[in-house]
């Protein structure tokens, strides 16, 4: 962890480098400054809710992690290093889907060519219901999909 941060430009500290390991070690990869703040705790690890705040700000200038901010008023942090994906968020459950789809670069590519430009980064999220809320509202509604 040590030599990430320092290929990074950051300061080398025994927080950043707990924090950095958690990210990669957890399973859920968007999390929120008060999910990571609990999964430290969790592990027996004493870092402040303002201090994990800091490192994040710290982490997403250097290009470790990026923030997004969907739906929720929450931003939510992905490790950077991940294949450039796409998002799925239920707008009622707040499940949040990563995936790729081959046509869907393609068409990006196809796309920015046509347009002249190059693509740098984009970011595509799509929202909808997951199929279990989905059900939900339409039983609660009384009408079936179609």
């Amino acid at each position: 962890m040590q030599a990430v941060l320092k290929d990074s430009g950051l300061k080398i500290t025994a927080q950043g480098c707990k924090l950095l390991e958690f990210l990669t070690q957890v399973d859920e990869q968007h999390l929120t400054i008060e999910n990571i703040y609990l999964g430290l705790n969790a592990q027996g690890e004493t870092i402040g809710l303002h201090t994990v705040h800091r490192i994040m700000a710290h982490f997403e200038q250097a290009g470790l992690v990026v923030g997004r901010l969907f739906e929720s008023k929450n931003t939510v942090y992905e490790l950077s290093n991940k294949p450039r994906h796409d998002h799925l968020i239920c707008l009622t459950c707040g499940k949040l889907i990563d995936f790729i789809d081959p046509l869907i670069e393609l068409r990006l590519g196809l796309a920015a060519e046509h347009h002249g430009m190059s693509i740098h980064h984009h970011s595509l999220n799509m929202y909808g219901h997951c199929f279990a809320c989905q059900k939900a509202l339409n039983s609660k509604s009384g009408k079936q999909k179609v």
